[in-house]
């Protein structure tokens, strides 16, 4: 058995390394190629906001829901979540404290 490498086919396929392509249905006149990309790299932010915050600020297990309205309820209260975490991020960063830190300084905080 012999095993050889075509070079120039190698060359010709790695021209497409480290390229993707993102399908869309927004308009080309509504947003151009490079906000397309923009909201696409958000979406990776977001995507891993929300793990870290199921994971490390709600320590929240999985939840495995069937109905449509049950998902939907998972849904918006997680991107609720979400939103309500980013604001306080967004009001607290000029302190200089990881949002983490914010996050368990507010846990000692009890009403009786």
């Amino acid at each position: 058995m012999v095993v050889s490498v075509d070079e120039d086919k190698l060359q010709e396929i790695s021209k497409l390394d480290g390229c993707y392509v993102i399908k869309t249905n927004v308009e080309k006149d509504t947003l151009s190629a490079k906000g397309v990309h923009e909201r696409y790299k958000d979406l990776a932010l977001v995507e891993q906001a929300i793990r870290k915050l199921k994971t490390g600020c709600l320590e929240v297990r999985p939840i495995y829901v069937r109905k449509e309205s049950r998902t939907r309820g998972h849904v918006f209260v997680t991107m609720l979540a979400y939103m309500v975490v980013h604001e306080f991020w967004k009001r607290t960063q000029h302190m200089g404290k990881t949002l983490e830190h914010m996050i368990d300084s507010l846990e000692k905080i009890h009403l009786e």
